[in-house]
């Protein structure tokens, strides 16, 4: 992760990243307000879990995401739709008709969403590694900036309502007539406002995002590495509470602490035993919003747990990873809903990693896919890494 040894053993193909795969989570396109967290819904252990002994100094990663979001589900998995409503009319103060308020009402049906984006981020990593050792650890810090490209296409429709009671003919002309006016007042006002929210999500941004600080304690012991670490999401990027898609999430921050581990079964490469540079990875944080200051909305904590499994193969590594995203307390604020809206995710994909020949970098090829999604954007992803230490 940092100055290489002279004589590199293939397990030293990865070390530049270390820290980061262990406790840098990659800012996320994806807690529930808008669907998202600021936790990435995509596995961050790559091939260079398989990394070898800690190099001390500085090293420093490229992140290139390509995201597609094809579906928004909710709290029962299924895709979102637009709420159907009962709306009472106010016949008599809006129509001044000998009819009380309420005895008519406009019934409009759950419409449909179409939703669909594709997203772009670089994320720019860099940190440090100290030379010290503390509690037989060493010190590492890193900064994590990401540049974000958002491409949405969002389409809400929504059925027309209709009145019920049916005013009956036997009323006089001028009741019915006001009566049906009211109503389709009613109607232009809802199909107005699916109009405004579709032109407040249907948009293309660009912009940065939200910076993440990170300090993280790593001491390797013969064969198992632990890191224990806190992350700081800091509100820099572009947000606009009237705008649908944004590179920023909000003015709010989250302080992610955690822990992960590594353990390689077998270090020795050059045996034919099938665990041969097999290593193991699992990882546990809990991430803590404060409110957004721009919506009054505190999105609820959340509990992220990933697993990992690598092989090392000369220059190249292969392997996959499975992540969980649960909300664990609920929204509040604003427009939130107690005990309901709890954002859960799940991500599965392979990685391959390749060293460079006689350079001291190399890159992870990562694809992940959601699944077990509720009350979140829903996912596919394809992330390069280009690692490099100096």
């Amino acid at each position: 992760m940092k100055k290489l040894a002279p004589h590199r053993t293939p397990r030293a193909v990865f070390k530049a990243t270390y820290c980061v795969a262990l406790l840098v989570a990659v800012t996320g396109t994806y807690a529930s307000e808008g669907y998202k967290t600021r936790q990435a819904p995509l596995g961050a252990f790559g091939g260079e879990i398989s990394a070898g002994v800690d190099n001390p100094g500085f090293f420093g990663t490229a992140i290139t995401t390509y995201v597609h979001i094809y579906r928004v589900a909710d709290d029962s998995g299924n895709d979102v739709t637009v709420v159907g409503r009962a709306i009472p009319l106010p016949t008599n103060s809006a129509a001044k008709l000998p009819i009380p308020d309420g005895t008519y009402t406009l019934n409009v049906a759950p419409g449909t969403i179409k939703f669909d984006q594709a997203q772009t981020q670089v994320n720019l990593i860099g940190g440090y590694m100290t030379e010290d050792t503390y509690a037989g650890g060493r010190l590492a810090f890193t900064a994590n900036v990401p540049l974000i490209s958002i491409n949405r296409t969002f389409f809400a429709t929504q059925p027309g309502g209709t009145v019920s009671p049916v005013p009956g003919a036997a009323l006089p002309v001028q009741v019915l007539g006001g009566v049906t006016a009211v109503g389709n007042a009613a109607n232009y006002t809802v199909q107005s406002g699916l109009i405004a929210r579709n032109s407040s999500e249907n948009q293309n941004v660009s912009g940065f995002g939200d910076t993440e600080l990170t300090a993280v304690w790593v001491r390797h012991q013969d064969r198992l590495k632990v890191a224990a670490g806190v992350s700081l999401f800091v509100p820099t990027g572009a947000y606009d509470k009237a705008r649908g898609p944004n590179p920023g999430f909000g003015n709010f921050y989250t302080l992610r602490p955690g822990v992960a581990v590594t353990y390689a079964l077998n270090p020795n490469h050059t045996d034919t035993n099938w665990d041969s540079g097999v290593t193991v990875a699992g990882r546990l944080s809990y991430g803590i919003n404060s409110s957004n200051l721009e919506t009054d909305y505190r999105s609820g904590d959340f509990v992220y747990t990933e697993a990992a499994l690598s092989k090392v193969a000369g220059n190249w590594a292969f392997g996959a990873n499975l992540m969980a995203i649960q909300q664990v307390t609920d929204d509040s604020g604003t427009g939130a809903t107690l005990g309901a809206n709890r954002y859960k995710n799940y991500g599965f994909g392979p990685f391959l990693s390749y060293k460079l020949p006689g350079k001291d970098a190399g890159f992870n090829l990562q694809f992940s896919r959601n699944f077990g999604s509720q009350n979140a954007l829903v996912s596919e992803s394809l992330q390069v890494r280009f690692i490099k230490a100096w």
